[in-house]
């Protein structure tokens, strides 16, 4: 896999953590939430971001549209585990 292809999943893992920790806050208190609980640690998002930009610098001709592809992928792979867990809640 290319390096833009990595890059792209990584930012869409580390973008839903970065949801994942604003969805959090808006849970009442007594439900669960520790599935939200992966948030960054100050600083990580702007490291994070500051390393997505020097790989896309060096990236070359290509680069971005890996990225892309990518994020596709990670996104499909979260839609097919959502219709996989509501298929199994649906059945019982």
């Amino acid at each position: 896999m290319a390096d833009g292809f990595h890059w792209g999943l990584r930012y869409t893992l580390e973008g839903s953590r970065l949801g994942g920790a604003m969805l959090s806050r808006q849970v009442a208190p007594g439900l669960p939430k520790a599935y939200l609980s992966a948030a960054h640690g100050k600083g990580e998002w702007i490291a994070f971001q500051r390393a997505l930009d020097g790989a896309a610098a060096e990236g070359g001709e290509g680069w971005l549209d890996d990225a892309v592809q990518g994020a596709q992928a990670a996104f499909a792979l979260f839609a097919q585990a959502g219709q996989q867990a509501g298929q199994a809640s649906a059945h019982g």
